[in-house]
């Protein structure tokens, strides 16, 4: 009967201390934030969380990662929007080209018709032709702009994936911090087997409980 009084007790405290570790409070990246027992921190409580991390001031590490993060971000954005731009104005540039070119080539056969039908034909092909040039510059410029563009929203990547993960590591080294080893816990002794058998016993034969 102690033995089995004991053994409650026993796992009475491995349960105790287990729900001890389970309640200490853990920290998560939601983003360019901090979350903590599912409460997002403040730019400012996120410095005061990490100024102390194991003894260890990791504020400024946490401050510039999260600044690329959002720079990083920045520029896929503002290099998506950009490259947008580009191409539309690459589109208009285009379309005043082909507008441009039939225009042109209508009034020149009109204005050569007089001269004869070789002479409509050069002017028709001439005036196409400055009409499609018209539109060159926007084309030209339009594809440079959507080139740095691109550039720009692809270069944004890898900073946010890198500075993502910075951020993602220093939340892993303060909840390493605040947890405690498994060292530092209390030492549990596995429960005694228990045997249920059939033999003889000191008043004879009968059902015997070991544990």
């Amino acid at each position: 009967m102690r033995k089995f009084l004991a053994l409650i007790i026993l796992l009475a405290v491995s349960a105790t201390a287990q729900a001890q570790y389970a309640t200490v409070p853990t920290a998560s990246r939601a983003g360019c934030r901090i979350k903590l027992d599912n409460e997002k921190l403040t730019p400012a409580q996120s410095a005061i969380l990490m100024q102390d991390v194991g003894g260890e001031d990791l504020s400024a590490q946490w401050k510039n990662a999260r600044g690329w993060r959002t720079a990083g971000i920045s520029m896929i954005a503002g290099g998506g929007g950009i490259a947008a731009i580009g191409l539309g104005t690459t589109l208009f540039g285009a379309m005043v080209s082909m507008t441009g070119a039939a225009v042109g080539a209508t009034a020149g056969a009109v204005a050569g018709s007089i001269g004869g039908k070789d002479t409509a034909q050069q002017t028709a092909s001439s005036a196409a032709q400055k009409g499609a040039d018209a539109g060159k510059p926007y084309m030209t410029a339009g594809l440079i702009i959507a080139a740095v563009g691109i550039g720009v929203h692809i270069a944004g990547i890898p900073i946010t994936v890198v500075n993502s993960t910075r951020m993602s590591r220093l939340i892993d080294r303060y909840n390493d911090s605040v947890l405690p080893s498994p060292e530092l816990l209390p030492e549990t002794e596995p429960a005694p087997e228990v045997q249920l058998s059939f033999c003889a016993t000191g008043n004879g034969v009968g059902i015997t409980l070991n544990f």
